[in-house]
């Protein structure tokens, strides 16, 4: 069986060093990802002759132990072989099968021609992640966003200067906080045990924010907070947004959050992943209106 362990801060960088080379942009290779959704995904993770497994065991149940694909030179067909042997022969130890969660399309390419019928492999389009280019993002270009760049430009007519933008610091994380604490309680209704993990993981975030290399923003209108957005760099060339949340009482605080952030950061990083959507009708409509420069195509791949 493989010997893994708990993932911690001190982890990031030999983590970091794997999601870099082979994450091929994808938020679930995050570091961030591993250390503040440990509540919900209980992460493990253990290193053995240049391979980074991750044991993702809060999505165990009584049949399948569950993995990410193993992070390697993918072209190295002979060290795939034997990663993907070595999780089997830790599920069997848990006497359980494999369960490969989030996977690319290119790793569902190679379970198919290394295994053919071992894995059943199903497409699960509520889990595809948005690709933008921060150039679009910062520059909101063409027809498809004039609504966009209307709502900002209508906001600062409004408000003029009394909108003040800033990188997010010492000082503002309090005030994030509580934002984040009454957008929660807002939620009462919703699944409390969900809002519950929801909040460990923003105060891991926000308790490690430099810890874990976050970049993001904050936006003050008449002296007050009215918005929030903030994510990691996952790898050389990309950004992954993780928390956002925004006064809706400020019509486009959201549209101007998703620019200046790009704005920030597009002289460095040429992509921002959006994440999923996770099935969620609005979610999707407002994500898919930006136009995506291309979407990561994720699969689960269970053992037969």
């Amino acid at each position: 069986m493989l010997e893994f362990a708990k993932i911690t801060i001190e982890s990031k960088p030999l983590i970091d060093s794997y999601y870099y080379k082979y994450g091929e942009r994808s938020c679930q290779h995050s570091f961030a990802t591993n250390f503040c959704l440990n509540v919900k995904y209980k992460d493990i993770f253990v290193e053995k002759d240049g391979v980074l497994y991750i044991s993702r065991e809060g999505l165990d149940d009584d049949n399948y132990r569950t993995y990410l694909f193993p992070m390697c030179d993918r072209n190295d067909r002979v060290k795939l072989r034997k990663a993907v042997e070595e999780i089997t022969e830790d599920a069997r130890y848990y006497s359980k099968k494999v369960r490969f969660f989030t996977i690319t399309k290119e790793c569902k390419d190679i379970l198919y021609e290394l295994y053919q019928d071992r894995f059943i492999i199903e497409g699960n389009r509520d889990l595809y992640e948005y690709i933008f280019t921060t150039e679009r993002i910062a520059t909101l270009p063409g027809r498809i966003h004039q609504s966009k760049r209307n709502l900002i430009n209508k906001l600062y007519k409004t408000y003029e200067d009394k909108i003040v933008i800033k990188t997010i610091e010492d000082a503002d994380k309090e005030e994030i906080r509580k934002m984040y604490m009454s957008w929660i309680d807002d939620h009462t209704g919703d699944n409390v045990s969900i809002l519950q993990n929801e909040m460990k993981e923003f105060d891991l975030a926000i308790d490690n924010y430099e810890k874990l290399n976050m970049i993001g923003i904050a936006i003050y209108i008449e002296g007050m907070l009215a918005g929030f957005n903030f994510g990691s760099i996952i790898s050389n060339d990309t950004y992954d947004g993780m928390v956002q949340k925004g006064n809706i009482d400020y019509n486009g605080i959201y549209e101007l959050l998703n620019k200046e952030t790009a704005i920030l950061i597009k002289d460095k990083i040429k992509y921002m992943n959006f994440e999923e959507d996770l099935g969620i009708e609005g979610l999707r409509k407002a994500k898919l209106i930006y136009d995506p420069e291309y979407m990561i195509e994720k699969y689960i791949a269970t053992e037969a």
